[in-house]
């Protein structure tokens, strides 16, 4: 196994990869009337350019053997790396799109558990148990305390809404009606089809490719897949020119190239720094992404007008990510 970080700087790495992204889809409330869909597109398309640019020009110091001859001595694994970057960049494309459709709360509820139990579930199958005392205790527990955090500030973001409602008179209606089946299908196929990270990342790790190549592929799967979607999509939608913003501001594209950095920089930390981690601890300092989300969320004001119960929520929902943080840490650093 190749081997780039030692356990403490691969678990500050994967903190700081977490932290990227959960910043990354702040550029959509920048982007205005431009279709989600066309960031996605630009999202992969620079993700690909970045990573293997970047790939390319270490690959003389980290691969011995070079690209090719570590890819063709590596078929097999490599072909399911790039189905779970496919797999990964499809579910996001979709919590992209029905986002809007989609409750809040409900979304952290299905997902979020179902998301959760497949990513550890692939991470173990994969590679097998982390190798250190307590791992499976330590494995649930924090789990459930990142589900607890996600739910609370989740939570925290619907109470505020309703504290902001009622500031100004209005009663708030639920549009989004009772679970239908319809919303239990999307929110179970997004956490199935994002667990392409746990398959592709698991998969480079239990057959110990090198991490340079595990990040290109998986890269180029998320580039593929998409492309093909969003190519379909955009033709039949006639949106080619609003998606390379022909006669209008070029921002979406900078907002692209941004969010690609983000994205796909942080898969790159992560997955370099894996191997002295495993995939599964990885996966889960992973989960703390979302708390970033709320302190983008604080620094926009998004909670201003919320009553001091809806804070002492949101506020407990922070802490619980950071226990969950300390509780992998005290056991795996110690």
């Amino acid at each position: 196994m190749t081997t780039y970080f030692s356990l403490g700087v691969a678990t500050a790495l994967t903190l700081l990869a977490a932290s990227l992204w959960g910043s990354w889809m702040q550029v959509i409330k920048h982007i205005k009337k431009y279709p989600v869909t066309g960031l996605a597109f630009w999202l992969y398309s620079f993700s690909f350019i970045f990573v293997w640019l970047v790939s390319i020009i270490l690959s003389p110091f980290l691969l011995k053997d070079g690209i090719i001859e570590t890819t063709l001595a590596n078929t097999r694994p490599i072909l399911e790396i790039i189905m779970g970057g496919a797999l990964m960049s499809i579910g996001l494309f979709i919590s992209l799109t029905v986002m809007k459709q989609i409750g809040l709360l409900l979304s952290t509820a299905i997902s979020g558990a179902v998301g959760s139990m497949l990513g550890i579930g692939t991470s173990i199958l994969k590679e097998g148990m982390p190798d250190f005392p307590m791992a499976v205790p330590l494995i649930i527990t924090s789990t459930i305390v990142f589900l607890a955090a996600g739910f609370l500030c989740n939570y925290a973001a619907q109470m505020c809404s309703v504290d902001k409602a009622r500031e100004k008179g209005i009663t708030l209606v639920h549009s989004k009606g009772p679970v239908s089946l319809r919303i239990i299908f999307l929110m179970v196929l997004n956490a199935i089809l994002t667990n392409g990270w746990s398959i592709g990342t698991a998969t480079g790790t239990a057959n110990k490719i090198p991490p340079i190549l595990t990040c290109a592929y998986m890269a180029t799967g998320s580039f593929l897949s998409v492309f093909i979607v969003c190519g379909i999509y955009f033709t039949k939608k006639k949106l080619w020119k609003t998606v390379f913003c022909v006669g209008t501001s070029k921002k979406p594209l900078m907002y692209g190239l941004i969010s690609s950095l983000c994205h796909y920089g942080g898969n790159m930390i992560s997955i370099y720094s894996m191997p002295g981690l495993t995939a599964t601890l990885s996966f889960l300092y992973g989960r703390s992404a979302s708390v970033w989300t709320y302190f983008w969320g604080l620094y926009y004001k998004e909670f201003s007008g919320a009553k001091k119960k809806t804070m002492a929520v949101l506020i407990t929902g922070i802490v619980l990510y950071f226990v969950g943080m300390a509780l992998i840490g005290i056991f795996t650093l110690s």
